[in-house]
């Protein structure tokens, strides 16, 4: 069908308003805390350190080893996740190009067109795609594979096109899955589809799905960059801990969700499948083989999610967004208020990025502060506790990362809480401010042997009025006022600055009566922080 000049006048207008909103949240939508849990594990790349064995991780490997070059040369900076950030444009580009070409090959230019408007408007997917985060290269993988296969011409002329396209589309599925090893559903997905789509054999009108040979292409194509890695921690000796992150970890989940809540999703996926079948096989007649197989693998996908997937998260519907916005466009294209449906549908959805970007105001001080914070209290090699990696640059005492899984696994006593006794066995003198995800034994430690500096803070304690205080990780401590060092006496020797502080019970004695001191780790101090001039906004 031909796009008038006016449909193509108000296309271009929702592009031009969303592009410029995109621009604005890259630099003012919030920086999710996945994002610099992944980039903490990139730079342990940088750093000569091992994925799994020296930093944990609960994802697959091909993201943070692929973007491991930028940070390396970008080095270490507070705004770094702004730079990080730049690779997801490219990715974000890749997408809509594929999901407009599968569109475009499925329905014509202008589905393909509106389609991929409406995906670029989703919250989800627009929020999302900007955040440095491995979906986005999952994301990215998947749906140019998915092009391939479309691409991928029956036409016996071009049999030897057709299976470079196959073998490739194999080849990015195989990065996909070790980008995420949630491929494995999509690909699930795409092969129920295959088979309710070989079994309705629409009308005889077009060429079959996929044969055995074709199937065999996919796969080896699909084999080549998971076995590249598997051989690759297997020859670093840490195959073992690979298999307890990517997947054992993942697999804790189920046993501290309540038995009702993991199998009711499960008992009432065959019935929902059965149902949604049944929808298909009636309209099977009405179709395309190429929209009736995707449209079946979108059910298949939304239902099996639904029904195993025991954490459901937004960036777990990316895949199949695009799909999801190509049947919402065909559908109201039958309509002859076509162009009025789908506007007011752009336009609440843009309302719906502004709402969860909260109105595109700047969220992104606090962690750039935070950044700028660790930066200048700690040096290269000293560790620091935080929560997933948000300080990016330093290495965490305690292994395991503070997250969902983690904390519940925790509760469960499935994953012990050391944290108390990995700062002490560490040394780490440097922790991230309070919050609700630290663990009870953990939280309780911190808050007697840390003092608050602004958004991270360091091991010491305030003074009893006695001049009592006690240190529970050995190093050099100073006393201090709220202007500066303290006089007087310390284990009943002169205090004249800084000095070792083996753990134990310690005493100040003060020259100055009643003034309220604090000892704080010394390099905090002689590196500009004090407990008493928190450094909390400096942007």
């Amino acid at each position: 069908m031909t796009i008038s000049r006016s449909e193509r006048l108000l296309a271009m207008v929702i592009a031009a308003v969303t592009l410029a909103m995109r621009a604005v949240a890259f630099f003012h939508y919030r920086f999710d805390s996945d994002e610099p849990q992944h980039l903490h594990v990139v730079w342990g790349w940088t750093a000569g350190l091992l994925q799994y064995r020296d930093v944990f991780d609960n994802h697959a490997p091909l993201f943070h080893m692929a973007m491991a070059p930028l940070l390396r040369v970008l080095g270490e900076r507070p705004d770094i996740l702004f730079f990080m950030r730049a690779p997801m444009l490219i990715l974000w580009i890749i997408v809509s190009a594929a999901a407009f070409l599968i569109a475009k090959r499925l329905y014509g230019d202008r589905i393909a067109m509106w389609s991929v408007l409406l995906l670029n408007v989703l919250p989800t997917f627009f929020l999302k795609s900007i955040e440095f985060r491995t979906d986005n290269l999952w994301n990215a993988c998947w749906l140019v594979g998915v092009l391939m296969l479309v691409d991928a011409s029956p036409d016996p002329a071009r049999k030897a096109s057709r299976y470079q396209h196959l073998f490739l589309g194999g080849v990015l599925f195989g990065c996909a899955f070790s980008v995420s090893l949630k491929t494995s559903l999509l690909l699930f997905s795409l092969a129920a589809a295959a088979i309710v789509t070989w079994s309705a054999r629409i009308r005889g009108r077009e060429p079959s799905p996929f044969g055995r040979r074709d199937i065999a292409l996919i796969g080896a194509g699909f084999v080549i960059i998971p076995a590249l890695i598997a051989f690759y921690f297997i020859a670093l000796g840490a195959w073992s801990n690979f298999v307890y992150c990517a997947f054992r970890f993942n697999a804790i989940v189920t046993l501290t969700r309540p038995a009702l809540l993991v199998w009711t999703p499960r008992l009432l996926f065959v019935p929902l499948i059965i149902v949604a079948l049944r929808i298909a096989w009636r309209y099977r007649q009405t179709t395309t083989n190429g929209r009736f197989f995707f449209a079946v693998a979108t059910a298949v996908f939304f239902a099996t999610l639904w029904g195993f997937w025991i954490l459901i998260s937004p960036r777990d519907f990316l895949p199949f967004l695009p799909f999801v916005s190509m049947f919402v466009v065909a559908a109201l294209a039958r309509d002859r208020r076509f162009l009025a449906d789908i506007a007011v549908l752009l336009v609440i959805c843009l309302i719906g990025v502004g709402y969860y970007a909260q109105w595109l105001t700047n969220g992104t001080r606090e962690f750039i502060t935070m950044e700028r914070q660790a930066l200048n209290l700690t040096r290269p090699g000293e560790p620091v506790m935080d929560y997933k990696g948000e300080t990016i640059y330093r290495r965490r005492p305690y292994y395991f990362i503070l997250e969902f899984i983690t904390r519940n696994a925790i509760l469960h006593g499935l994953i012990p809480d050391t944290v108390a006794e990995d700062l002490v066995r560490a040394g780490c003198h440097v922790a991230q401010a309070d919050g609700p995800q630290w663990p009870d034994h953990a939280r309780t430690f911190m808050e007697a042997n840390f003092l608050n500096l602004g958004r991270l803070r360091a091991s010491g304690q305030w003074l009893q009025p006695n001049g009592s205080f006690s240190i529970a990780i050995p190093g050099e401590y100073v006393i201090l006022g709220k202007n500066g060092h303290a006089g007087g006496l310390l284990d009943g020797t002169p205090y004249r600055g800084g000095r070792p502080l083996a753990a134990g019970v310690h005493r100040f004695t003060s020259a100055r009566g009643n003034e309220r001191l604090a000892c704080l780790w010394a390099p905090a101090f002689a590196r500009g922080f004090s407990p008493f001039h928190l450094r909390d906004l400096d942007f």
